[in-house]
Parts: structure tokens; C-alpha cells; sequence
């Protein structure tokens, strides 16, 4: 920098990911909204304890993702989820679940929702599934990946019949 010279930085300013949060749970919900308040790039706009009401916070606060529990009283998250996207496919779904079959995140994931969690998950996960799907990336936590990649490959085992699997894995 030469002497008598000011040099001014100009930067965006950084927008922040807003976020809604569905889990039957309110003291659940209010865990993970302090997890995530505490990153500056993340702020909780809307909450629901159901799907009904998960469908209704999204139409008025549009937030850039959703972080969706599974089992909701009422309509379950998979058709609060189906509903989202049928009305608007450009939203961002996480699934955050106790729910740690691979069934359901398969599922979840050709209804077209961006990430799939198990809630056994450390917080550092919860916190980068939601940076990599507002990032507009598919995330799947370690163990569910895990069990897709191993049910893959027995079911392309059983039907090209030439990979020995061994039976507990099935």
C-alpha cells in the first residue's frame, strides 16, 4: 500500500439463511433454534409443531429451508414435505428424524427433499447439513449414507447374481 493512499473494502453484506423448524416438540424446536442462532449465517424465522401449520408458516415466511421432523400428530413431515414441494419445488427440506431406516430417507430423498439426519446425530452434523443444503448441495448423514450405499449394493448383488454378500448384511 503506497503512503497517502486509502484503499476502501467493499463487501456484500452477507445475507443470512433463514430457517424453519417443524418438530412436534417445543422444547426440541427451541434446542435447535439456539444451536443454530448461535452461527451468524443462520436465523430462525418460523417454527410449526405440525404439518398443517408447517404448510401455513412456509406460505407467509418463505424460508430458505426447512428443517422437518417425521413423525408430526396430524400429517406426518413426508406429506408436509410432499406438499411444499409440490407448491413451491424450489424449497430446501432437511429431514431431521429419530427415523434411521434408509427406507425413509430413499423415500424422502425421490420426493425431491434436500438432506435427510438422524437425530442421534452430533450437532456439528445438524450444523453442516444445513450449510450444505442451503448451499443448495444433497446431504445425507454418515449412517443413514452408510446403509443406502451397503442396501445398494446388495440389491445390485441379488440381481446381477454374481457378488457373493454375506447374509447379515441383509
Amino acid at each position: 500500500m503506497s503512503a497517502g493512499k486509502t484503499y476502501y473494502s467493499f463487501e456484500m453484506p452477507h445475507q443470512k439463511t433463514t430457517i424453519m423448524l417443524v418438530d412436534d416438540h417445543s422444547v426440541v424446536r427451541a434446542g435447535y433454534r439456539r444451536l443454530l442462532e448461535m452461527q451468524p449465517e443462520f436465523q430462525v424465522v418460523a417454527e410449526a409443531g405440525d404439518g398443517p401449520e408447517a404448510c401455513r408458516q412456509y406460505h407467509k415466511h418463505h424460508p430458505n429451508l426447512v428443517i422437518m421432523d417425521l413423525s408430526l400428530p396430524g400429517m406426518g413431515g413426508m406429506e408436509a414435505a410432499r406438499r411444499m414441494l409440490s407448491h413451491h419445488p424450489q424449497v430446501r427440506i432437511l429431514i431431521f428424524t429419530i427415523h434411521d431406516s434408509s427406507v425413509f430417507a430413499e423415500r424422502a430423498l425421490r420426493m425431491g427433499v434436500s438432506g435427510y439426519i438422524t437425530k442421534s446425530s452430533d450437532p456439528d452434523v445438524l450444523l453442516e447439513a444445513v450449510a450444505q443444503v442451503a448451499a443448495g448441495e444433497t446431504y445425507l448423514g454418515p449412517d443413514i449414507a452408510k446403509e443406502l450405499a451397503l442396501r445398494q449394493i446388495i440389491n445390485r448383488s441379488e440381481s446381477i447374481g454374481s457378488v457373493y454378500c454375506f447374509p447379515w448384511l441383509r
